[in-house]
């Protein structure tokens, strides 16, 4: 008895959820087991920060990190999103249907700015089904989720602003927790990608899966994000999975293609292996214990 208790609590260690602040990524990531999935490789041409919580200036994403533990998603993103109600969008395809176009007639939480990319077109191994939007401007900062099957949006959390950052260890709806600190003012810069791993500051995201998504026993998230204007009319060339060197803003997505680009513009993120071995031990002391 002793030896399966010590076990599972070794086990509750290795599934806890990660913390939630936007400071440390690197370090927090590293502790949850999260392995690098996305590096950035491209200058921004959304503008370069000014290292404000307001990230004046700019925005940019810069790397991805990702693990399924316990239950949960834990993703990190460095980068920064400028104080002028630009948008970040994360998209999640978790397997359970979706779409493969944008065809129109979302609720994003918001104005429907999402409606604005009706007609984007993903990697043919991208299907999303949901996902959630970010925006913060001089009053309002809002971290708002959508679906991609006609639910009406929702706010996961709002307030007052980039003068209430960064946040930490928030507990939003929908399974959503996250922390935000948005002044980051390395990783990659208007003239150059090669700094991308230098940020170390952005989002960090714990998300209940059975909450979330309903079926707490996924063991697969693809997921990508990028950065458009406010009103998602306009998309920078900031994108995790990256888009090949080289390229521009992407300006109006409606007759983007994104299968048509080297490479995915999303990035995979499934149980760290350490996890996975552990639980595998489990059920095998479990096993040995009760043939004893």
């Amino acid at each position: 008895m002793k030896t399966i208790v010590s076990l599972l609590a070794v086990m509750g260690i290795a599934g806890i959820a990660a913390a939630q602040s936007g400071s440390g990524i690197q370090a927090q990531a590293a502790g949850a087991g999260a392995p690098l999935l996305a590096v950035q490789g491209n200058a921004t041409q959304f503008g370069d920060s000014s290292g404000t919580q307001a990230s004046n200036g700019g925005s940019e994403l810069d790397a991805a990190w990702g693990t399924i533990s316990g239950g949960d998603l834990n993703l990190f993103l460095t980068g920064n999103l400028e104080g002028n109600f630009n948008k970040m969008w994360v998209f999640f395809d978790s397997g359970a249907g979706g779409v493969s176009q944008l065809a129109g007639g979302y609720s994003d939480g918001g104005f429907g700015e999402i409606n604005n990319m009706t007609g984007l077109t993903f990697d043919a191994a991208f299907t999303p089904e949901r996902g959630i939007r970010l925006e913060v401007g001089g009053g309002f900062l809002g971290v708002r989720g959508f679906t991609l099957d006609g639910a009406a949006g929702y706010d996961v959390f709002t307030s007052g602003g980039f003068g209430t950052l960064p946040l930490s260890n928030i507990a939003g709806a929908s399974g959503v927790n996250f922390g935000w600190d948005n002044s980051n003012a390395v990783g990659v810069t208007g003239g150059s990608a090669a700094g991308a791993l230098t940020a170390d500051s952005g989002l960090a995201f714990n998300i209940d899966l059975a909450t979330y998504f309903g079926n707490g026993s996924i063991n697969e998230v693809r997921v990508m994000a990028f950065i458009t204007s406010g009103d998602a009319r306009f998309a920078s060339n900031q994108f995790l999975g990256s888009l090949p060197a080289g390229f521009g803003n992407l300006g109006g997505l409606g007759q983007t293609n994104l299968g048509n680009f080297d490479g995915n513009q999303f990035f995979t993120v499934v149980p760290a292996p350490g996890a996975a071995a552990l639980l595998g031990l489990g059920g095998l002391m479990i096993a040995r214990r009760r043939r004893a």
